[in-house]
């Protein structure tokens, strides 16, 4: 991976913690809030990975 992807996938690893951060702040007591979280947190691993699989390549 060239130093402009490598860039871009801190960019996006960045921002999906960001994500993650902003979720927890808003977070409110259990509800189907828990649900939305654990759905919004899933995403972001699921893009962390795939980050992870491309700065691998």
């Amino acid at each position: 991976m060239d130093d402009n992807g490598l860039s871009s996938a801190f960019d996006r690893a960045e921002r999906a913690l960001d994500r993650i951060e902003r979720a927890l702040a808003n977070r409110q007591p259990p509800s189907s809030r828990d649900e939305e979280l654990r759905t919004r947190v899933r995403e972001v691993v699921d893009e962390l990975d795939q980050l992870i699989r491309e700065a691998a390549a």
